[in-house]
């Protein structure tokens, strides 16, 4: 059964460390756009149109990083999949989010100070 979405934009990024990416949105930041979709179906009917509305507004504004954000309009049922896909990046949601890595390298021997008694 068609449902109506509305698509936007959130200011936000991910950030990796050693051991998880965490990501950070601006939910009051201001929205670079915003899009309402009418007659789609399906999870994937609904990642394509993420992937369409993201490239778009990455175009427009080529050095963003945002989320989008996917709202079904009041009385809608959810497809079949769409709580799984919403909670798991299964739209794409992050893909447009820049990627911040403050993961640190293991020391290499190499890089090991040389103890004076080693000689």
């Amino acid at each position: 059964m068609p449902v109506t979405i509305t698509l936007s934009t959130m200011p936000g990024k991910l950030t990796r460390e050693d051991r998880y990416t965490a990501k950070t949105l601006e939910l009051f930041g201001k929205s670079l756009a915003s899009e309402t979709l009418n007659a789609v179906a399906t999870v994937p009917e609904i990642k394509a149109a993420v992937a369409r509305f993201g490239a778009g507004v990455r175009a427009e504004h080529p050095g963003a990083s945002f989320y989008v954000s996917v709202r079904l309009a009041k009385g809608n049922r959810k497809p079949n999949g769409y709580d799984v896909a919403s909670n798991r990046n299964g739209f794409g949601q992050d893909d447009f989010l820049q990627v911040e890595d403050k993961r640190t390298k293991p020391p290499s021997p190499a890089d090991a100070p040389v103890s004076p008694l080693a000689a």
